[in-house]
């Protein structure tokens, strides 16, 4: 799985930056009108409704440039968020059987996470946990938690 941007946000990101830049031509356009109106003598009316929109175009514009910065926060949220898992079951020990012992990675987006670890006996289990940070551990892995890690 990429550690990048998902299809959904950088589209979101192209369909806001194409409707900021709309408002923005807008906006000058709208200013440009009521500019030449009031060098032309047009009616007052009409110049009020012209500042009224070019306000309304302000606004709009930085309305869009808060939903952008909000869109940036959730998409960096969203690559914090656990996206991959994958859970192998095995037997620890060779007079068990039933595949009672497992290793399960937990990961980000961007690979880092947790490898837990559950190894049954007879008489209880242990647990252990192993950070990982960009897919690598710098404790060592099993070879279960390796498969867990790499088939996440």
């Amino acid at each position: 799985m990429s550690a990048g941007p998902d299809a959904w946000t950088v589209g979101v990101l192209v369909a806001y930056v194409v409707l900021a830049g709309a408002v923005a031509i807008l906006a000058l356009a709208v200013r440009g009108v009521v500019r030449r109106g009031m060098a032309g003598g047009a009616d007052p009316r009409v110049l009020d409704r012209l500042a009224a929109a070019e306000r309304d175009l302000g606004t709009a514009v930085r309305r869009i440039e808060h939903l952008a910065a909000r869109v940036d926060r959730l998409a960096d949220d969203g690559q914090r968020g656990l996206r991959r898992a994958n859970l192998v079951r095995y037997d620890a020990f060779k007079e068990l059987g039933g595949h009672m012992s497992f290793s399960l990675a937990l990961l980000d987006a961007l690979g880092d996470g947790v490898v837990l670890s559950a190894l049954n006996d007879r008489d209880g289990a242990r647990i252990y946990a192993k950070p990982i940070a960009g897919g690598r551990s710098t404790f060592t892995l099993s070879e279960e938690e390796q498969r867990a890690l790499s088939q996440s």
